[in-house]
């Protein structure tokens, strides 16, 4: 709260006194409404939980339907298209809007991968029967399982109502892919400020 008010204090840009007006009110309506110890320990232990979507579509155009039925749609939002996370965005001043991936359950694969997967996953032979499993044994919100030999992690959207599977293999080399391109944006850009 002493670091919002500083920056609020100290800046002259109206955008920056804005985000420093969004974290105030963030922090007091946390306070009032008795969740700083919730969000307390979903920042302290973030891998203890999965990523919240809004909403869960089939197909990118059900998900680009939905945005465009909507006279003003929440933005960002986090959504699912199949198994994958997606941002939802709204631009006020232009009415544009759109539906970009989102790597946000990508970091939480590498950094449990790292730690190793577990030796006694659950094994299938269909994602059929691993979804059939997952409705009777929910993962809580993470587990790992293998699917016809290939491992998987399964990530339970409560509020959903629903798993996604996630190919371990390929989520870590889309990752690491992201993460490339982000570094070869960042140069370019610092080269275009510097030259």
């Amino acid at each position: 709260m002493a670091l919002a008010l500083e920056a609020l204090k100290e800046t002259s840009d109206p955008d920056q006194a804005r985000l420093a007006l969004v974290l105030l009110n963030l922090a007091n309506f946390l306070a009032d409404t008795g969740q700083i110890a919730d969000f307390e320990d979903f920042f302290t232990h973030r891998l203890d939980h999965a990523p919240l979507a809004l909403a869960s579509f089939a197909t990118r155009e059900e998900a680009e339907a939905w945005l465009k039925g909507l006279a003003e749609p929440p933005s960002p939002a986090r959504i699912l298209i199949g198994d994958e996370y997606f941002l939802a965005w709204y631009s006020r001043e232009d009415g544009s809007r759109d539906v970009t991936r989102d790597f946000t359950i990508e970091p939480y694969i590498e950094e449990l991968t790292a730690r190793g997967i577990p030796l006694d996953t659950p094994s299938f032979k269909s994602r059929e029967e691993a979804e059939a499993w997952l409705a009777n044994h929910p993962a809580s919100p993470f587990a790992f399982l293998s699917i016809a030999g290939e491992h998987y992690f399964a990530v339970h959207h409560k509020r959903l109502k629903r798993h996604t599977l996630h190919s371990v293999a390929l989520s870590l080399r889309e990752w690491e892919e992201e993460k490339r391109a982000t570094a070869r944006q960042s140069a370019q850009g610092g080269t275009t400020q510097d030259g």
